[in-house]
């Protein structure tokens, strides 16, 4: 079976490039959609029918762990390390655990404000992987590099969404996953690469500058919030940093509203408590209804260790981190994407269609800008916020 035979694919397919690596005679080819996220296409005259590239896709071929799961909130007790982080600062002592272990480290990474996955294996490469980037990565040709370093008796770390991850898993035999270790995100779905080009373009057109080092999750600004922004602007020669909260980005404003995701994410296969990595990574939203000891207000992450070699990975850790085990429940309670898929808004895909037709601004202005309520929220003390949150929850 081929991967054009799946029924309604152009609504289901992910976008991970499992099958373009995947096909021995390099007949199927990326190609970009109308809706600006990448897609595949087959070139039949030269398919030998092998069924490659199905049996590495995610859509059909989902493989998830139905042993034991253990929950944890958790954060790094090194303020540096949690700073750099989105959350808790996790993901970069595992990270730095496995490459401490000789292992290469698989993960997302900008280069020039284009996200690519990107293969690592040096504490100082590790940073350009740190922190959430809302949007898709391209994973063209990074299955092959993993496969090869499997192959040559290499170890691998590779962490992204579940559905590249479960691409992941199908694409490398099962006789080379003894030194494969994978991390899922607990993800509420990906804007594509495209409408990201088209903020940043709008960026350096208003600011007649060039933008460089995006970041989210930005947690060293003057507000001290979870979703701030920081980017670098390039004019006549000067370089300046501009900080914000997200409702200040339109982009990452739409993010937050879920307005313009990939059209497979909002009928998500992986939103489910069974998860196909080894150890899952997210926020724990609402940490501070709990019984938990520690400050929360710089990030307490998610853990959830899916198989023997998850819980062990995070227990090596136990020095390193603040942490107390909570039933899973809690989990499902505190992050509604671990168990259900993002609500698809009713202009989704006007709103696309409105990108490609009228360009960002106009798009923008209409769909993405913040209102007054919500700036002066995010404005007020990480104390008073999370107090209003206690008294609406009675």
């Amino acid at each position: 079976m081929r991967i054009d035979e799946i029924a309604n694919l152009q609504d289901l397919c992910t976008g991970c490039m499992a099958c373009v690596d995947s096909c021995p005679e390099k007949c199927v080819i990326p190609i970009l959609g109308k809706d600006g996220f990448r897609y595949t296409k087959i070139e039949s005259s030269r398919c030998t029918n092998c069924g490659k590239c199905y049996a590495v896709c995610p859509i059909d071929n989902i493989k998830k762990h139905e042993g034991q799961q253990r929950l944890y909130a958790s954060y790094a007790k090194c303020n540096d390390v949690r700073k750099r982080g989105s959350s808790g600062g996790i993901f970069e002592l595992l990270a730095t655990q496995f490459i401490n272990r000789g292992f290469y480290v698989c993960g997302a990474a900008f280069e020039e404000n284009k996200l690519f996955h990107r293969i690592v294996n040096s504490n100082s490469e590790l940073r350009a992987l740190l922190k959430s980037k809302y949007l898709q990565s391209n994973t063209s040709g990074i299955y092959d590099e993993i496969l090869a370093l499997l192959k040559e008796e290499e170890s691998v770390f590779f962490c992204g969404t579940p559905c590249q991850v479960s691409a992941v898993n199908n694409y490398i035999p099962e006789k080379l996953h003894h030194n494969l270790f994978t991390a899922d995100i607990i993800c509420h779905g990906v804007p594509s690469q495209e409408t990201f080009d088209m903020y940043i373009e709008s960026l350096e057109k208003k600011s007649k500058g060039k933008v460089t080092d995006f970041s989210f999750r930005v947690k060293d600004n003057k507000y001290e919030h979870a979703h701030g922004f920081t980017y670098k602007i390039t004019q006549n020669g000067k370089t300046t940093t501009v900080n914000g909260l997200y409702p200040q980005s339109t982009f990452y404003n739409g993010f937050k509203k879920y307005l313009f995701f990939r059209q497979s994410c909002y009928d998500c296969r992986y939103s489910s408590l069974s998860r196909v990595s080894d150890i899952t990574l997210g926020d724990f939203w609402g940490i501070e209804k709990y019984d938990f000891t520690g400050n929360t207000d710089t990030g307490v992450s998610m853990i959830i260790t899916n198989t023997p070699k998850g819980e062990q990975a995070f227990s090596a850790l136990n020095e390193q981190v603040m942490c107390k085990e909570f039933p899973i429940s809690y989990g499902v309670e505190s992050n509604h994407c671990l168990t259900k898929c993002t609500d698809k808004p009713t202009d989704r895909d006007e709103i696309i269609d409105k990108l490609h037709r009228d360009g960002y601004d106009s798009t923008a202005l209409k769909y993405f800008s913040s209102d007054i309520t919500q700036r002066i929220y995010l404005l007020m003390p990480t104390s008073f916020r999370n107090l209003l949150r206690r008294i609406r929850r009675g």
